[in-house]
């Protein structure tokens, strides 16, 4: 059941993300609905032109969502690709990317925003009546200061066909400063008083992120704050009896921003991240270029010996992290450090979740 218990981490759609859902434990994978955005196609900067088709790019995703989490509901986000892409056949992104996960039975649910054209609401419209299974309207704080948002909300329900019962809220407050914390809650409850039957949507999700857009600024290690973390168990514990308890949801260990670097123009850097009940623990190597990946020995070893690691049995980030520091596992390459990450982190917040809530 999809109540404030579960968690939504936002997650793009990459090689190291999806691999870190595939290696949650079968309980913890109960408790999560990812929210997967689609990424834009890759741009190859060497020949200036994008590296593939869009059909190239959408063809792997139904076989790769079900290899990496089977039926499990999820939402799925084409946001990030231009409105102006179109596949060979005509037929719009997000309808080719919900034809995939139905062919290979998959529970995707299409996610809408009240600036989607009319175009993209069709095909949210075409997968809500082909599955069943409603539809996900994703709000941002710059749309609490539209006039005419209930009838703004209620017209986008309209053109998906889905009604509140059929459709899961969620409010997404991106990268947005939660400082002070107390001051920002208060005025997200006066404008979450604005949506229409909050209490009658199938389900309501608050989502955002703190973690920093670059580590430029971060020496070797910092505990960097989890705000949007604090901001909803403050938020928690203000919403009264009139509004419902919101499900948690975050970017895990990432911005929200995409980013598409000229990895010919940038020397990546060893970087591991930990997430904690309350912060990350960012630790910062050298140039992998230059410096190798066996600097993860040492690094992994820093947090192993940390009063906050939870131990090796605790997630398969944990795993790979204890095993790794004693010599046992690979250094792996950079996406093996975003599942590694991501992975501890899923796992970790699940656990804080259930902490916070009591059980």
């Amino acid at each position: 059941m999809f109540n404030h218990l579960q968690y939504v981490p936002i997650l793009k759609w990459k090689l190291g993300e999806y691999q870190a859902l595939a290696r949650l434990e079968s309980g913890v994978k109960d408790r999560v609905t990812p929210l997967i955005e689609i990424p834009a196609v890759s741009y190859d900067f060497e020949n200036s032109r994008v590296a593939k088709s869009l059909d190239e790019h959408l063809k792997d995703f139904g076989r790769r969502l079900k290899s990496k989490w089977a039926a499990r509901p999820c939402f799925v986000d084409t946001k990030n690709i231009a409105a102006s892409e179109i596949l060979a056949d005509g037929s719009h992104p997000l309808t080719r990317v919900m034809d995939l996960a139905r062919t290979d039975g998959c529970g995707a649910i299409p996610v809408v925003a009240l600036s989607s054209d009319s175009v993209y609401r069709q095909a949210v419209a075409k997968a809500v009546l082909q599955d069943e299974r409603g539809a996900a309207l994703r709000i941002v704080l710059e749309d609490f200061d539209r006039p005419s948002l209930v009838a703004d909300i209620e017209r986008c329900l309209q053109d998906v066909v889905v009604g509140f019962g059929s459709a899961d809220l969620v409010v997404d407050l991106c990268d947005k400063h939660f400082l002070p914390v107390t001051a920002f809650v208060q005025t997200l409850l006066v404008s979450l008083q604005r949506l229409p039957s909050l209490n009658r949507w199938r389900t309501f999700t608050v989502a955002g992120s703190s973690y920093p857009k670059t580590l430029q600024d971060i020496g070797k290690t910092a505990m960097v704050p989890r705000r949007e973390w604090a901001l909803y168990r403050e938020l928690v514990g203000k919403v009264g009896g009139d509004i419902r308890i919101p499900t948690f949801g975050d970017y895990a260990v990432a911005h929200p921003d995409p980013v598409e670097l000229d990895m010919r123009m940038i020397k990546p850097f060893a970087k591991l991240r930990y997430t904690t009940p309350e912060e990350w623990y960012i630790a910062k190597g050298s140039a992998v270029r230059t410096s190798g990946f066996d600097q993860y020995r040492g690094m992994c070893d820093v947090i192993t010996r940390q009063t906050f690691f939870d131990g090796a049995a605790f997630s398969d980030g944990d795993r790979y992290i204890a095993e790794c520091a004693a010599g046992t596992e690979t250094t792996g390459n950079l996406t093996t450090w975003v599942w590694v990450s991501s992975n501890r982190h899923i796992t970790r917040v699940v656990a804080d979740i259930s902490t916070f809530h009591g059980l």
